[in-house]
């Protein structure tokens, strides 16, 4: 069996690239294409481990012509595709392919929230699709009716999967003692520099807090994006710009070195499709809370503290909470491990082998 996985990009924080090898190390006959050229983190531990595509854009003709060849070249039994632009080319090429192979798509985001492409192009690709996968129930649950209609009895959920060792790899030798007295409680969130991670409002939480409890409680935000300026000027403006700590675009063993470091983890989001650092901060065993909204309430469970994603007061109490909390050993994140996603992608793929895409006959 072969299965082609065409990602967007070879980038080291994509979570489609680090299950496609995952998935790889496990089965012979994985081949992973990456359709876009550019990356923020080029993967270049694993460069030789995928295809490159190198489109500059969504209609680069040349790449999509790649694209073709290559598919044309692997000929495969599965093209498990993960992202909306690839997928519609994917979708095409396919079409005109003998054998046709079978198509698998993944969602990764609530669907009540994709921007306009998406939403044009998903019910052009979901009639020649035999599964949707999707990472969160919240994400399979987000499906407007046409996609819905669209999608029957072809949707399941499986989670995103998180290489918990790798985190638990920087935990360090003897136990960490909390902070004592007025000694500063540092909380991290992780996250793009974009209105959906709702930093904003978490900087002016983090004033209020710092206001009502008297304790110095500091913020360290890892990533970046296009509200970085005016994010900088939010702390400024909240007078907490000493407080908080904007560490940038960092590599993900970094990122786990902090987890160890820090105090707590907050995740503010108003929607997400699943929330992989999330998870990796559970693996820490840091306390956390989370916006109240369903997905983030799915994948921490019912013992965190949560909070409206757009209430600054109740943000701000939640700050203080994680201020006073504990470590624990990690265990709820156990269920996310990656091991359990690539088993039920290779299960998923052995039930589809023998299935040829719709009209092509009937599935198994």
């Amino acid at each position: 069996m072969k299965v082609l996985h065409v990602v967007n990009a070879a980038d080291e924080q994509s979570i489609p690239l680090e299950l496609a090898l995952a998935i790889s190390d496990r089965r012979q006959g994985m081949v992973i294409a990456s359709f876009y050229e550019r990356s923020d983190h080029p993967a270049v531990g694993r460069a030789a481990d995928v295809r490159q595509i190198k489109a500059d854009g969504a209609f680069d003709k040349p790449a999509i012509r790649r694209l073709r060849d290559l598919m044309r070249d692997v000929q495969p039994d599965i093209v498990h595709m993960h992202h909306t632009v690839s997928a519609l080319w994917c979708t095409r090429i396919a079409a005109g392919m003998k054998p046709r192979p079978v198509l698998v798509k993944t969602e990764h985001n609530d669907h009540r929230f994709l921007p306009w492409h998406q939403r044009v192009i998903n019910p052009i690709i979901y009639p020649f699709v035999s599964r949707v996968v999707c990472n969160s129930d919240t994400t399979l649950q987000s499906f407007s009716r046409l996609e819905g209609w669209l999608t029957k009895n072809k949707r399941q959920r499986i989670y995103n999967g998180v290489d918990l060792r790798r985190v638990r790899a920087h935990a360090p030798s003897g136990a960490r003692t909390a902070p004592a007295g007025n000694a500063p409680v540092v909380i991290g969130n992780v996250g793009r520099l974009v209105p959906q991670k709702n930093q904003r409002r978490l900087i002016e939480a983090l004033a209020l807090a710092r206001s009502q409890s008297g304790r110095d409680i500091r913020l360290e935000i890892v990533g970046d994006g296009k509200l970085r300026a005016e994010l900088e000027g939010a702390a400024s403006a909240a007078g907490v710009a000493g407080s908080v700590t904007f560490c940038g675009g960092i590599a993900r063993e970094a990122v786990y070195q902090r987890l160890y470091e820090w105090d707590g983890f907050v995740m503010p989001s108003v929607f997400e499709g699943f929330c992989n650092a999330l998870v990796e901060a559970l693996a820490a065993g840091l306390p956390v809370a989370v916006s109240a909204i369903d997905t983030l309430r799915e994948v921490a469970g019912t013992d965190q503290p949560t909070f409206d994603p757009h209430d600054t007061r109740q943000m701000a109490e939640a700050l203080i909470r994680i201020a006073d909390g504990r470590r624990d050993n990690g265990a709820f994140a156990d269920r996310y491990d990656i091991g359990y996603a690539v088993d039920k992608h290779l299960e998923l793929y052995d039930t589809l082998c023998g299935v040829r895409a719709p009209g092509n006959r009937a599935a198994a």
